[in-house]
Formats: C-alpha cells, sequence, structure tokens
C-alpha cells in the first residue's frame, strides 16, 4: 500500500476548493438567540400574521429604501420594519438573499429563508479570489424609531475636537425608550441586558476603565447605573442578530429620558469604535454599493501586514468603521481610506491553516460541497459564552457547523493498558495541589479604578434616582489628594478601605487544552500532607497533617521558573505520601498538556506570570469547527464583500514615523512591491520579531524590543493520520498515552522532560475532517523533535504507540501530514508564552503603537494571549487605534448630561412633548381600553396569580443544610498567616462533600425536592385551569361591555378630520397656478 506522507513547512497548495457552509435560518444554529416571541406574552395579531404582500413590500423597501442614520450621516442602510405597536420587540425579519428563497410566516416573526441546496448559499465565497456577493441577512433589532428623517441625522459629530472640547449639542428626532420592549417584563428585559453584556466580553454592573475616564467629570456614582442600563441595552440589540448593525437611533432609544440621549450617544461610539458591536462580517452601506469618490478628495491608505486572523480582523473591522464615520472623514474633505492586506503566503489565515485531505473526497462522511481538511495550525473554539467575539462570526453570521468536544477521556499506559480511574484522580488532584501553591508567587496585579452600578436596580431594570450628587472626579481627586483609598457603593456613598484585587487559584484542568480552571479563593490554605489526605493520599508513616512543603528557597532563585518549583515541589511530596513510577507517568501526562497549552517545556515559563490571563477563558463546550477552522478567516476575507489582499508579497522593510503620523510609512515587499501607507499595522508573529527578519527604519526603541526579547514563542507540531476504517473508539472525542522515562521505573523528573509530549494526546477527528484520521499532538520537548526528525520514524513511532493501545492489527495510514511550525518563515514558531524574564506589562507594551505604526497579533492581547480569539481582538483593538489617529477621540456636547430643570432642557421637553402630542382618536382609544379593563376586573376581580417557582434542586437544599459544616472542615488544616475561609471556599467544599455523599445522605435532599416539584406541579395545573376560565369569561364580558357601551368619536376628532380633508383639499389646488397668472397653461 502506498503510504502518502506530507509535511506542513513545505507545502503550497490552491485552496480554491474550501467552502463555507451557507446562512441557514439561524434560530436552528444559535443558542445566544432568545426565541423570537414571549412565550409569557400574546403578540397582537397584526404582528402575527402579516399578509404575503407585506413581505413583499420589505423586501422592495429593503432593495430601495435609503434611511439616514446620524452615526453614518448621509449614508444609507437597512431599515428596520416597525412591529405592530410601538414598543415591541417580538416582531424580527431575516433576509437572505438568494435566487432560492420561500417566505414562512410563524409565531409572529416573517422569515424569509434560503433553500437548502446541495452546494453552499456562499459557495461563492470559497476561494480567496473569488468574486461573490454576500448572503447577509436583515432583521429588526427592536421597535424602530418611528421617527426616521434623513435630515435631522446630519448634526452628530460636526467637528473633529477631543473629548473635552466643547461641542454643539446635536438634535435627536427619535422618542425615548423606542428600544425598550414594552411586551417584556421590565426584570426580563434587564435579565437579556445582562446577558448581553456577559456575551460581549463587558462585566454588566461595572464601567469598563475606558468608560470611567470618559464619564468620570461627568456622571455622578449614582448615575452609573442608568448609564449601564443604557449600555448594556445597546449591547442587548446587537446581540439579538449580529447580521445587522446597530443604528444610533436604535441607541437612542435605549435610554429612558431625552436628557440621557448623549451620553447614549457617547456609549454608542465607544462601543462601535472598540468593536463591542458592529463587527464581523457585518454588511454595511459601503459594502453594498461602490462610494463615489471626488479626484479633489484626499484619500488615505492603511496597509495591514499579515492575513492572518489578527489581520483580517483588523482590515474588516476597518472597512466596517471608515463606513460608519464616512461623514468624519468628509468634513477632513478626505474620501475613505483604502485598506490593503500584504501577506507572504499563497493562502489567508496565518496560523489558522485547514490544510485538504489527498484523499477524494467521494468518500467524505460530511455534508456535500464540505471540504476534507486537517487542522495544521489552530483547530480548537475554547467555548462560545461569555463573550468570545467569535460566537458572533462562527454561529452568528457564518452559520458554520461545528462539533461539540467530549471531555471525556481514557488515559492508556506506557503498555497500552487503561489506566486505573481512582488512581489516574489522584495524580491529577496532586498536580493541581502543585499548581496552587506554585500560584503563591504569581504577580498580584492590581485591579484597574472601576465603579460598579446598583445591581438591585438593574436586576429590577430600574434606573438610578438620585440625580444631584457630585461627578465622581471631584470625589476621587479629593480622596486621591488625601491619599485615602476610594471604595464607591451604588448609591454614592463611600467606605475605606479598597476591596483588594481577587486571587484566582487553580482547581482542575482542562484536558482538551491543556489550560488550569480557576476559581476566585487564596492559594496554598492548607498543609500539603492535610490536603494530601484529603485529596485521597496515603501518608506516609510518622507523617502528621502539620507536615508541609517549603518552596520558598526554590521560588526566590534567580532562574527560578514554573518547572523548577513544580519539579520541587513534586520532589518534596514524595516525603510526604508514596508516589510510585505510574503517578510519575500520571503526572508527566498532566505537565505535556500544560507544555501543550503553552508550546514549550515548562522550564522555560515564568514563574510569576504564566498563566497572567488566568481567569478570562470562555464558558460552553469546547468545539470544532466542521470543514476546517480556515472558513472563519476566509468569512473575514469574502463577507460581506472581498478586502484587497495582495498574497506573495512577503515584507522585507518597514519605513515608519516614529514620533507622529507627519509623514507616511513605506512598506517593501520582497517581490520589489512597495506600498506608500499613512498608518502600518504589523500582524507580524512575534517568532518573526524576534528574529529580526523585518528591517525596521528607524529600528524599533528598546522599550519595544524588551518586550520582543522577554516573551517566549513556543512551537507546537502535530502528527495527522489518515485511515481507510477506524479502529478506535469513535464515540470518544480524545485519549491520551503515557510515556516511559528514558530510564524504566526512574523517580527523578529529569528523566521524563523530552519524551513525555510525544503522542500524549490524540484527537478523533473524522467527524471535522471528514474521514477517519486521529491526530496526536507533539507538545514541549517533543515539539522541537519533531522540527528535525524523519518523517518515517515519526510515523513508525505513532503506529508503535497505536499498536500497544489497540492491538498489533492496526494498519498502515493511507495518508500523513506532519508540521513544522519552526520551520514556517512566515511563524517561525506556534504562539507565545511567558519567557522567564517576563514581566507583568509586556504584552500591554507589545501592543503600543509607535507613531504611525501599529501592532496586533496573540502575542499583542494580555487577556487572551495564545489563541485565535485573542488574536482577532487583538485587530479589533488595533482598528480603533487607527480611526482615533484619523478622525481624533470621542466628542461630545458641554455639559454631557444636562442638568434638571434648566431652560434648555425645557426647550428639549417641549420639543419632545409636541413631537409625543396624542391626536383625540389615539387618546379616546386609550382612555377607552382602561375604562374597559376596569369593568373586567370590576365584575371578575384580578387575573389569577402565577404560582412563585421554587428552586426544587437536592444540592441547593444540601447546601443549606451542611453549609456550617463545610465551613469548619474549611478551617481544618489551614496553614499559618493564611486568611479566614472566603465563601468561595465553602462553596467549593460544599461541592465536594455532595459528590462524596452516598445515596442514603442524598436520599432526604432528593425526597424534599421532589415533594417540592410534585406541589410546583399541581399548583400549576391550578392555575392553568382557573387563568383559562378568567381569559374565557374576561372576553365574553368584554363582548358584551363592548357592545352595550361603544366608543363614540367626540367633537374635537372631528374637527380635526375636518382640518386634514381641508389641508389635503388646499395643497392639492394650490400646487397649480391661479387662472388669472401670466404663465401658460
Amino acid at each position: 500500500m502506498a503510504l502518502a506522507f506530507d509535511t506542513h513547512g513545505h507545502t503550497s497548495e490552491d485552496l480554491g476548493h474550501d467552502t463555507l457552509m451557507g446562512l441557514q435560518e439561524l434560530d436552528s444554529h444559535l443558542s445566544i438567540f432568545e426565541d423570537i416571541t414571549n412565550p409569557g406574552m400574546d403578540a397582537p395579531s397584526a404582528a402575527s400574521d402579516p399578509p404575503q404582500s407585506a413581505i413583499q413590500d420589505a423586501i422592495d423597501l429593503n432593495e430601495r429604501a435609503q434611511i439616514g442614520d446620524a452615526a453614518e450621516h448621509e449614508s444609507q442602510t437597512k431599515p428596520r420594519l416597525a412591529a405592530s405597536h410601538v414598543g415591541v420587540d417580538s416582531s424580527r425579519l431575516y433576509v437572505n438573499r438568494s435566487p432560492h428563497s420561500h417566505a414562512s410566516v410563524a409565531n409572529s416573526a416573517v422569515r424569509i429563508k434560503q433553500e437548502y441546496t446541495g452546494s453552499s448559499l456562499t459557495s461563492s465565497m470559497a476561494t480567496d479570489r473569488s468574486d461573490g456577493t454576500p448572503a447577509l441577512s436583515m432583521s429588526s433589532k427592536a421597535t424602530s424609531p418611528t421617527d426616521l428623517d434623513t435630515s435631522s441625522r446630519d448634526a452628530v459629530h460636526p467637528s473633529r475636537t477631543s473629548v473635552s472640547d466643547p461641542k454643539p449639542r446635536p438634535r435627536y428626532d427619535v422618542r425615548p425608550k423606542v428600544s425598550i420592549p414594552t411586551d417584556v417584563a421590565p426584570q426580563e428585559y434587564a435579565r437579556q441586558c445582562i446577558a448581553a453584556a456577559e456575551s460581549s466580553r463587558l462585566n454588566p454592573y461595572s464601567l469598563h476603565p475606558e468608560e470611567h475616564s470618559l464619564l468620570r467629570a461627568h456622571l455622578s456614582h449614582s448615575q452609573v447605573t442608568t448609564y449601564l442600563n443604557i449600555r448594556n441595552g445597546i449591547l442587548r440589540l446587537w446581540t439579538r442578530n449580529p447580521l445587522i448593525k446597530v443604528l444610533r437611533d436604535e441607541a437612542l432609544g435605549c435610554a429612558r429620558d431625552v436628557r440621557w440621549f448623549d451620553v447614549a450617544n457617547l456609549s454608542y461610539e465607544w462601543l462601535v469604535r472598540r468593536g463591542y458591536i458592529n463587527f464581523g462580517c457585518l454588511e454595511t452601506t459601503s459594502n453594498k454599493l461602490p462610494l463615489k469618490r471626488s479626484p479633489k478628495r484626499k484619500r488615505k491608505t492603511i496597509a495591514v501586514i499579515g492575513a492572518g486572523m489578527a489581520g483580517l480582523g483588523c482590515a474588516r473591522q476597518l472597512e466596517g468603521l471608515f463606513a460608519h464615520f464616512e461623514h468624519r472623514f468628509k468634513e477632513q474633505d478626505e474620501d475613505l481610506p483604502r485598506v490593503i492586506v500584504l501577506e507572504g503566503r499563497d493562502r489567508v489565515g496565518g496560523r489558522v491553516y485547514s490544510r485538504g485531505l489527498e484523499s477524494k473526497d467521494s468518500q467524505s462522511k460530511l455534508t456535500p460541497g464540505t471540504r476534507c481538511t486537517a487542522e495544521i495550525g489552530g483547530m480548537i473554539v475554547t467555548g462560545f459564552d461569555r463573550g468570545n467575539p467569535l460566537n458572533t462570526i462562527v454561529r452568528g453570521q457564518l452559520a458554520l457547523q461545528y462539533h461539540a468536544l467530549r471531555p471525556t477521556t481514557t488515559l492508556y499506559d506506557s503498555n497500552g493498558q487503561p489506566v486505573d480511574q481512582n488512581r489516574d484522580q489522584l495524580a491529577e488532584n496532586l498536580y493541581n495541589d502543585v499548581l496552587e501553591r506554585v500560584s503563591d508567587y504569581k504577580f498580584r496585579l492590581a485591579q484597574p479604578q472601576s465603579v460598579e452600578g446598583d445591581r438591585i436596580s438593574m436586576n429590577a431594570g430600574r434606573d438610578a434616582h438620585p440625580d444631584n450628587a457630585r461627578v465622581m472626579k471631584d470625589i476621587e481627586d479629593e480622596r486621591a489628594q488625601s491619599r485615602e483609598p476610594l471604595t464607591v457603593s451604588a448609591s454614592g456613598s463611600m467606605s475605606l478601605p479598597m476591596v483588594p484585587a481577587t486571587e484566582v487559584v487553580p482547581v482542575s484542568s482542562d484536558r482538551l487544552t491543556g489550560r488550569a480552571h480557576v476559581e476566585p479563593g487564596i492559594p496554598a490554605i492548607h498543609t500539603a500532607a492535610y490536603k494530601a489526605r484529603q485529596m485521597g493520599w496515603a501518608l506516609k508513616a510518622d507523617v502528621e497533617d502539620s507536615r508541609d512543603l517549603d518552596l520558598a528557597g526554590s521560588a526566590s532563585s534567580e532562574d527560578a521558573t514554573l518547572g523548577s518549583v513544580m519539579d520541587e515541589a513534586i520532589r518534596q511530596f514524595r516525603n510526604v505520601v508514596h508516589i510510585l513510577p505510574l503517578d510519575l507517568r500520571l503526572l508527566n501526562w498532566h505537565i505535556a498538556n500544560l507544555e501543550y497549552s503553552n508550546a514549550i517545556n515548562y522550564k522555560e515559563l515564568s514563574l510569576p506570570g504564566w498563566d497572567v490571563d488566568a481567569g478570562n477563558e470562555w464558558e460552553g463546550k469546547h468545539t470544532m469547527i466542521i470543514g476546517g477552522y480556515q472558513q472563519v478567516p476566509r468569512g473575514l476575507l469574502q463577507c460581506p464583500r472581498p478586502l484587497s489582499v495582495r498574497k506573495r508579497s512577503p515584507v522585507t522593510r518597514i519605513l515608519y514615523s516614529s514620533e507622529a503620523a507627519t509623514r507616511p510609512a513605506q512598506v517593501e515587499c520582497e517581490d520589489g512591491y512597495t506600498v506608500q501607507a499613512d498608518c502600518v499595522v504589523s500582524s507580524i508573529p512575534l517568532g518573526v520579531l524576534k528574529r529580526n527578519e523585518v528591517d525596521f527604519q528607524p529600528a524599533l526603541p528598546s522599550w519595544k524590543l524588551g518586550a520582543i526579547e522577554r516573551l517566549g514563542y513556543g512551537i507546537l507540531n502535530k502528527v495527522i493520520l489518515v485511515y481507510k476504517e477506524p479502529f478506535w473508539d469513535e464515540t470518544r472525542d480524545i485519549f491520551g498515552v503515557l510515556q516511559e522515562p528514558l530510564h524504566r521505573a526512574s523517580l527523578d523528573q529529569d528523566d521524563y522532560a523530552s519524551v513525555r509530549g510525544r503522542f500524549f494526546q490524540w484527537f478523533n477527528v473524522t467527524k471535522t475532517s471528514g474521514k477517519p484520521a486521529l491526530l496526536a499532538l507533539m507538545a514541549g520537548d517533543a515539539a522541537f523533535w519533531v522540527e528535525n526528525g524523519q518523517d518515517e520514524l515519526i510515523v513508525r513511532d505513532a503506529t508503535a504507540v497505536l499498536r500497544r493501545v489497540f492491538g498489533p492489527a492496526v494498519p498502515q495510514p493511507v495518508e500523513v501530514l506532519i508540521t513544522r511550525w519552526g520551520q514556517d518563515k512566515f511563524a517561525r514558531g506556534s504562539y507565545s508564552y511567558t519567557g522567564p524574564k517576563f514581566k507583568a506589562n509586556d504584552y500591554e507594551v507589545m501592543a503600543k503603537p509607535i507613531g504611525n505604526l501599529f501592532f496586533t497579533g496573540e502575542h499583542t492581547c494580555g487577556t487572551h494571549p495564545a489563541t485565535v480569539h485573542g488574536a482577532y481582538i487583538s485587530g479589533l483593538r488595533a482598528a480603533s487605534e487607527v480611526l482615533e489617529t484619523l478622525i481624533g477621540p470621542i466628542s461630545h456636547a458641554q455639559p454631557l448630561l444636562p442638568p434638571k430643570d434648566t431652560p434648555s432642557n425645557f426647550k428639549r421637553k417641549a420639543s419632545n412633548i409636541s413631537q409625543e402630542t396624542k391626536d383625540p382618536k389615539q387618546a379616546r382609544l386609550e382612555a377607552y381600553e382602561i375604562e374597559v379593563w376596569n369593568a373586567i376586573y370590576d365584575k371578575l376581580g384580578e387575573r389569577p396569580f402565577r404560582p412563585a417557582k421554587v428552586s426544587a434542586n437536592p444540592y441547593m437544599l444540601y447546601s443549606k443544610d451542611n453549609y456550617d459544616a463545610a465551613r469548619k472542615k474549611c478551617d481544618e488544616g489551614r496553614r499559618p498567616g493564611k486568611a479566614r475561609v472566603v465563601p468561595n471556599e465553602v462553596r467549593t467544599m460544599l461541592s465536594k462533600m455532595w459528590a462524596q455523599a452516598t445515596d442514603d445522605e442524598k436520599r432526604p435532599f432528593t425526597d424534599r425536592a421532589s415533594a417540592q416539584k410534585e406541589i410546583y406541579t399541581r399548583s400549576m395545573a391550578e392555575y392553568n385551569e382557573v387563568a383559562s376560565k378568567w381569559d374565557l369569561e374576561a372576553l365574553a364580558f368584554r363582548k358584551e361591555y363592548e357592545a352595550q357601551h361603544p366608543s363614540q368619536p367626540g367633537p374635537e376628532e372631528r374637527l380635526i378630520d375636518q382640518f386634514k380633508r381641508d389641508r389635503r383639499a388646499k395643497r392639492l389646488s394650490g400646487y397649480a397656478e391661479d387662472s388669472g397668472s401670466d404663465v401658460d397653461g
């Protein structure tokens, strides 16, 4: 049988057959989106069953309407279809522009869905060179403002000013609260807003440091609550449908008072600039229509170096920001800047590379049209929930298929036998405890100053009531002068001292990614012997619970690293418990997993900063993209309109202005191509920067070079084996294999370092690649061994490992892919890590621009380094920095929030009142509706109330009864000098106690929970019966009452109707010239 070898480092292929999954109806894919209708409310009949002609009218309107947006000035935008009554958020329209469309009407929603065909709707986006048009959707995010006069939008951003400069107050033709649904309870609306903020990388209850800087001179501490309600409401509009942009007027509609319109406008612009909303593969006006450029206007150029996730993300975001702020460039007499991306490879994606398999796609197990690929680079989406922007792109915009990885795994010993699960758990617990103990030597990073809102009011959907307190700046400056720390409550009261920054400790390890799961807590609070006994280890003879480890000497060494201190901790633990060679093999498997997450031997990792990003992990299941992760950067390239990318153009020299953007930069390529650019964004990988393979003129300053030197850049390699048929357990996605040390049965950690990462983790990638395939990770020293290893030797060793586990019948693979990222001249490695001399702010230093030279990439994202999403987030940040250089910072009117009862505010209120004055007919109908319902209540009484939902959870009942016992357990074996027990420790102990409890111990709580559920079920049945009876009686009485007491139009109403008819007649008769005019008829 012929064996097909291929390696990553020596191939270049045409990826012209990559296919993105079509945009199908999103509700079947996206868990982040709410149901279209609120099940607890009755939608108006007018919205629930729109006629077919209305659907067609909506489509026709979408094709020709031009609606002004204050944030876009005079540009076109997609119309929102208003619901049948003001404030309703239940009507949403999805439009996929496909030649194969059909309409469906259900549940108060109008969808025009793509018909699924064998080929993807986005097949025109299948290649990097495609000229196809996008197929994105349109939806109403909220009730549209009723006043959409384009002339009213022209006053926004009249001049380029700094934040502190005065600015004329713009006029807003929009009403308050139009984006707040009236058919949703305030508490439910608040819940949706809070969830939206949590899904957007923002704390829903607290100001971001940049928000605090913008608002501290304008708002009081109590007013922060109102601001956060507005900001979270804007984020809710975005997360409910990220296929279309949030308009400025929709954002203003999240304010409940016209006084807050300027604040809402500032929040909206900040969210847009920083990439919290309106990002990704988002259709804008300039994407749909070619912009008319004036030959007299100057046009700036932005050069982005690198077409990976960071570079493409930055370029796509710049295109969207330039279209959004088109009017600002017009005010500067400029056309929209041109964005050009320079890429050295013949493909896009950078270190996200889905290599096509050579086996025929006819044997594929994937959906027809989906390409069979193997993930050469990044491959796992580490959770979609709690803020991952890839959630919006992968699920909300591109609608890509993905496979949720099952974390269940089996570890096989070096002889191929499964490891006993109890022994495996003991070793993992000991590994986690060692990690926790070395966490005592981590950086203590100060938390940036910020202010929280009133959680109780925000959860209830209420704004702040006190409105006359001093602004935050005055109070904070006063305290700073007195050198007293400040803690501010939501109501504006102060207390001392400031709460210290919350520490986090590792509690478990993620076997899919190698990263440690952390929780708030104090590291190493118990002695080593006591903790080991609690974990289930048997202590050695004469070892008491007070026995502890002494790591201070090892940690204080000048060349201390994470690995050196952990090795010392493991050595000392051997004096406390009996550690066997099997235990060391298990411990080193977990260490190899840690080296996988950092792409380096753990003896090269910083002791105080090895997990500087701890606590920023997303939530949700880990997933892999079916058909290849590279579909994401290719989607950024093509959607909604192809970016300008020049491939096969390696950059050799960058000439930039180091002081300011006083003169254009110049980028020179290997093929002689030169770009004159006003700004340059470098997404050059850290590995290339470390080798000085790009000439910067002038040379990068010493502070930048220092960070480049201190940060490390490691290597992770993979071995992908494709077979004709699977011989492994197809129900499992991963399995692990332990490795023998250099000297069999050795208890010396040094004997494990070079071998522990060899084929230690295997992924079953059949469901994502389309072919029976296994992917083995080579981590730590093993990754560097692959760089120079022979293909035949690597495959032989891999096959030997598999035959030990699955038997001698394991065949030779039909296709092999071996990565060698260290030899890739455009990467020189896999991803960054924190080196031994790492400083706490090195990632921020890497991100800092120099004049008109900006930096992006995973190595510039301190919160999410070494990740695909971190690279994308850094691209959003760099785009924001470029925009600020071109048009200046956010500007606003002074004062930002007009005080109450001022003449100017009276005018604004009067103007608003004049707009909202109800005509007599509307007032009569509303009064009549109140009259009818009062009569119903007088006749039948109040509608029965829904029973309160009970928390019938056995664990919660157990926790209430055993809280004090868990607290006492936490106090046992506590190390001297450690702080008192914190609530999170008690919660962790309770979860352990519950997990260890027998069925007999759990039964009382299970029985109580079942009884509560039964009571609630009976109560709900009774409620449904009496509520249905009440509704029927109310409906019958309403008909009777309306027949006996009809509503009659009043005389004023008839006069106004006559006045309107007279005005129409005058307009028609007054258009022509009089009969006595000199003008011929």
